[in-house]
């Protein structure tokens, strides 16, 4: 497996500015157009020619394929994706337009502000992680009965009055993951922070969180069936598909925190997605980032018996993620991460929508699965052919 470069960020930069730089670099991993179609050429044995036509068909399909997507999956690999399963894949940026189309957006805060979704969770008892405080010295925002910090000596207090290392740290607006981190070591003259070392606190507040609002939460612990295979918390992602009364989850994966990353987002260099059996929560597919590729492992790359594993708790997974999707029931596609503890599930936040990249990344199957396809088709949306910007998409022209 490859990892993506180091990013070169003045050291002030603070860690959303970071986690966004670096998200960016993963994404552009490979290089350009040109590049990857000749890379494809000579992984695939066919002429770039060749590659450049089956992009075209893709492109033109309606499913939102650009090169980047057409690689990653290795669309043209008729072993890995028989039949029609190259045409089931759709392109990563779809899910936006397509989210805002099925979704009413009258919604979006209630999931996507993150400390909003805490309080919706709490008022029904699902389990979460406990909010500490929030850290906000930008806004004029009341957080009720949660702590506000704004101010070093502040966070002080709070840090110390917990247990060494027991506090996790994540944005507000949870975007993409940017900007997570565990706070460590600390005491009365500084706190040890991730990728910034020993700083005193007032330096954490400008130099570590800026302007962004951040929820300080209680940092959680994966169950010992899956803490040898980590170095962060794990979660697994489940999506859901509503229409009208029901719900349908027709996939499962997994998100692992290796290679020393607290916090598990596939596009953090070294994490892993796995691909599970919804109905029984066992490992059946490991893959990992191989330069602008996803590629399948056959189990973890460090400790053989991640594939095949049956995950701790699946039937209180499903069944926690089922009454807060209803909770939520008015966004018809969300998705839910689940950290699986040592005492049960724990609902560590609910999306509008999700990304249909890290679900197709782990399964190594395309979105539109036949439950998925009725799902769109009940809400009108039916990935049709879209003539305009073809040219862009293919050739990255402006």
């Amino acid at each position: 497996m490859t990892h993506t470069a180091p990013i070169d960020l003045p050291p002030e930069s603070d860690a959303t500015t970071r986690d966004r730089a670096l998200y960016e670099a993963g994404s552009a991993s490979g290089g350009n157009n040109n590049a990857l179609i000749a890379l494809a050429a000579k992984l695939s044995g066919q002429s770039p020619l060749a590659i450049g036509r089956d992009i075209m068909r893709h492109a033109r399909s309606g499913r939102g394929i650009e090169v980047s997507d057409y690689m990653r999956y290795q669309l043209w690999d008729r072993d890995l994706h028989p039949g029609d399963a190259a045409d089931r894949f759709v392109g990563a940026a779809t899910v936006w337009p397509v989210a805002h189309a099925v979704n009413s957006k009258s919604w979006w805060s209630a999931a996507e502000d993150k400390f909003v979704m805490s309080q919706l969770l709490a008022a029904d008892g699902l389990p979460q992680p406990e909010t500490v405080a929030v850290i906000d010295t930008a806004s004029a925002r009341g957080y009720g009965r949660v702590a506000r910090i704004e101010t070093g000596a502040a966070l002080r207090d709070v840090v110390l009055s917990r247990p060494a290392g027991s506090l996790f740290a994540k944005t507000l607006d949870g975007m993409v993951g940017s900007g997570a981190l565990a706070l460590g070591a600390a005491d009365a003259s500084g706190l040890e922070v991730p990728g910034y070392g020993r700083l005193a606190y007032d330096e954490v507040i400008s130099r570590v969180f800026g302007d962004a609002p951040y929820l300080l939460q209680t940092r959680l612990k994966n169950h010992p069936a899956l803490a040898p295979f980590c170095t962060g918390l794990t979660t697994v992602r489940l999506p859901a598909f509503v229409m009208g009364r029901d719900v349908a989850v027709p996939m499962a994966v997994m998100k692992l925190a290796t290679a020393g990353n607290e916090a598990c987002a596939f596009w953090r260099p070294g994490n892993l997605v796995c691909g599970l059996d919804v109905d029984t929560g066992e490992v059946t597919r490991v893959a990992g980032r191989d330069g602008p590729r996803v590629a399948a492992l056959p189990d973890h790359p460090e400790r053989p018996g991640l594939t095949g594993l049956a995950l701790p708790f699946w039937q209180q997974v499903r069944e926690l993620h089922e009454r807060a999707v209803r909770l939520f029931g008015g966004i018809a596609y969300q998705s839910t991460d689940i950290a699986i503890t040592p005492d049960g599930p724990v609902l560590v936040e609910l999306n509008y929508a999700g990304s249909f990249d890290v679900l197709q990344n782990g399964t190594g199957k395309g979105l539109l699965q036949p439950e998925v396809r009725d799902f769109f088709a009940f809400h009108g949306q039916d990935f049709a052919p879209k003539r305009r910007g073809l040219l862009r998409g293919i050739t990255g022209r402006r």
